[in-house]
């Protein structure tokens, strides 16, 4: 399936962490552990909503767990994906057995960005998490809470059932935007014109390029309305049918985001 690879929206254009050198200051990060055939080790993880699965980079996957290609297991379209099945993934506060892993180059093409691991999907639909903008952290809450702040639902797909998909109006006319705290900036859909764009330079990878400086349109102070809400936020031009919106995006000082519910909540 394609959405096996959906993190790639995640990662593209956003670098990452900690083994990690670089800290990006639009990402959001969690202690995790991890267990497999007795062995154990903990890390700081990227939190990424817009990928599908947990993400292991093959070269920790190699050199912290012995894991070799001969442990892959193939899924996906095709059987082009490699995952690996871990014991245990502890995640704020709780064990989840059995956790599927994408195995991929993640070092090799985001260089001192790239997080050793990512807490994706197959985690993240199982309950509701609170997005601590200030600190860049995540924590699990109560999927029954009483929402405080502004409450946002979104698009259910059963393509790929972790997508935070919104309706929105950009100038007036309706778009999608994907929800994506893998993001480091925001994006417009692709072709997808509105005021005066800037040419700027930014860094960029993705899954099928190594990281590089690259030309880019950067239009700032977009406004676009979520329901009766109505944001402003600066946005690079895009490269896919949907925009996409950080964590950083819709202002307030934390997120909830209620995979039970199918909400995203903006506490002032």
């Amino acid at each position: 399936m394609k959405h096996f690879l959906v993190f790639v929206y995640g990662i593209i254009t956003c670098l990452a962490t900690e083994a990690q050198t670089k800290f990006v200051d639009t990402w959001i990060y969690s202690n995790v552990s991890l267990s497999r055939d007795g062995r154990q080790d903990s890390l700081k993880a990227m939190v990424d909503t817009g990928c599908s699965f947990c993400v292991m980079d093959s070269a920790y996957a190699a050199e912290a767990w012995g894991i070799s290609e001969a442990d892959y297991i193939k899924g996906g379209k095709e059987k082009k994906q490699y995952f690996v099945l871990l014991d245990s993934l502890r995640f704020c506060g709780k064990a989840y057995p059995g956790v599927y892993c994408m195995i991929t180059d993640v070092a090799g093409k985001f260089v001192d960005y790239a997080p050793r691991f990512i807490v994706g999907g197959n985690i993240l639909i199982r309950g509701a998490w609170k997005f601590d903008l200030a600190n860049n952290s995540v924590e699990a809450c109560d999927i029954k809470r009483k929402p405080t702040g502004h409450v946002i639902h979104w698009v259910y797909s059963r393509k790929a059932v972790n997508s935070i998909m919104l309706k929105c109006k950009i100038d007036g006319r309706k778009q999608w935007l994907l929800f994506d705290t893998g993001s480091r900036h925001c994006n417009l859909p692709q072709g997808f014109i509105t005021g005066t764009p800037e040419h700027v330079r930014k860094e960029s990878a993705d899954i099928a390029h190594r990281l590089q400086i690259v030309d880019a349109e950067l239009t700032r102070g977009v406004h676009f309305r979520i329901g009766k809400q109505d944001f402003e936020h600066d946005f690079f031009n895009g490269k896919y049918n949907h925009g996409l919106l950080n964590a950083y995006s819709l202002g307030g000082t934390a997120l909830v985001v209620n995979y039970k519910r199918q909400t995203l909540e903006i506490i002032p």
